[in-house]
Formats: structure tokens, sequence, C-alpha cells
């Protein structure tokens, strides 16, 4: 009784887990396509704010910017969707 119950529990948790990792593949495919656009978006607005701001056109200006929209998406939307 205990190896059906088993068996079960793992073709469940495998399901999960496959449906999760096809998710997850989409996401990064949606991602990959809006990669160019996301670029040239932030590019524009690392560049008038680092113009205003006496920036100029730091390297990490950029990517700084990108990485802190981002992680305050996320933060955001963990809040938002919090179970």
């Amino acid at each position: 009784m205990s190896i059906l119950k088993t068996k079960k529990s793992f073709r469940k948790e495998f399901k999960r887990q496959l449906k999760l990792a096809i998710i997850a593949a989409i996401g990064f495919t949606i991602a990959y396509a809006w990669k160019e656009t996301t670029l040239k978006i932030m590019e524009n607005i690392a560049s008038s704010i680092g113009n205003s701001a006496g920036l100029g056109h730091s390297p990490l200006f950029m990517p700084l910017l990108t990485t802190i929209l981002g992680v305050s998406t996320i933060y955001l939307l963990s809040k938002i969707f919090k179970d």
C-alpha cells in the first residue's frame, strides 16, 4: 500500500514540476523575444536620467537602473500576489 501511495505522489509531483519547467521555458522565450525592445527602452531611460544627473554614458548606469527597476517590480508583484 505504501508503494502505491509513493508512486501516486511521485507522479503528481513530477507533473507539477514538468508544468513548472514548461512555463519557465515559455517565459524565457517571451523574455528573449522582448530583449531588444527592452534594451532600447532602458537605454533611452538611462540616457535621459544619466544626462540630467550628469552621469553621461556611464557603462554601469544602464545595468544598474535595469536591476533596480527589475527588483522593484518583482518585489511589488510578490506583495500584490502574496498567498
